[in-house]
């Protein structure tokens, strides 16, 4: 690649008149003529003039559409590309081109026809031709060939593990989680109770109300790290699931 791109810098530098005329190495195409890149595959790219080296592409127009086009300076030629640029050469050799294959072409079956008398039999040859020849009849008497159809394989995902595995775990970390639920649920309904049944006006009264409040909010507390530990493990194991490949109807 190095050695394309130094070459094609010459060439552009020598043209574009930044280096003295005659610079020894560096062709010179006659005024007015297109200058032609030729790639490492023998295409040719005819430009209005020397390209411009852009980070190891080269950069022009091609001649007559004035299209700008981007070739990268790896695949050109450079000795295909001097050659094809030297001062005093008339022509540009146009690139060969590969001949396209035509489509596959049935042979002719007059012949086959013409050589039997019926028309039956013509076809029967013509069939035989167009779908091949059948497969040789049974001997009389021999049992048919049974072909096994192969059972469907049950779903598993990506480690192998079927839908039986899933809902086994899904079901006990649910159980867990609907019970820490209702746990949490009646903890809170007894905290409320609590704190609403202050109804007498001396002092035992009053001690024993906040007793039985702060009972109740401990109970509630533990009911409630209880619950948000079992919704964790009921959450992670749908993200494993998930990234397992199970389908979500098995944690269901």
């Amino acid at each position: 690649m190095k050695a394309a791109l130094a070459f094609v810098l010459g060439l552009t530098t020598s043209v574009a008149g930044s280096s003295p005329a005659g610079t020894a190495g560096a062709p010179t195409p006659a005024a007015g003529r297109p200058w032609v890149l030729v790639q490492a595959d023998g295409s040719r790219v005819v430009l209005e003039a020397p390209p411009r080296d852009r980070d190891g592409r080269l950069v022009g127009r091609l001649k007559g559409s004035g299209t700008l086009v981007s070739i990268p300076a790896a695949r050109v030629d450079a000795a295909a590309t001097e050659r094809a640029n030297v001062a005093g050469a008339e022509t540009i050799p146009a690139p060969t081109v590969r001949p396209t294959p035509g489509p596959f072409e049935t042979p002719p079956l007059g012949d086959r026809v013409r050589m039997n008398a019926s028309g039956g039999d013509a076809r029967r040859i013509l069939e035989s031709a167009r779908t091949g020849t059948p497969a040789p009849a049974p001997p009389p008497g021999a049992a048919p060939t049974v072909i096994p159809v192969p059972e469907d394989a049950a779903p598993t995902d990506r480690l192998g593990r079927g839908e039986a595995y899933w809902r086994e775990r899904a079901g006990a970390a649910r159980g867990v989680l609907e019970e820490a639920e209702a746990a949490f649920a009646e903890a809170q309904a007894r905290l409320q109770a609590a704190e609403r049944s202050f109804l007498g006006v001396g002092e035992a009264e009053r001690n024993s109300f906040i007793i039985r409040v702060i009972e109740a909010r401990d109970v509630a507390e533990k009911a409630r790290v209880q619950h948000r530990s079992a919704q964790g493990r009921w959450e992670t194991l749908q993200e494993e699931a998930r990234k397992a490949g199970a389908f979500p109807g098995w944690l269901r």
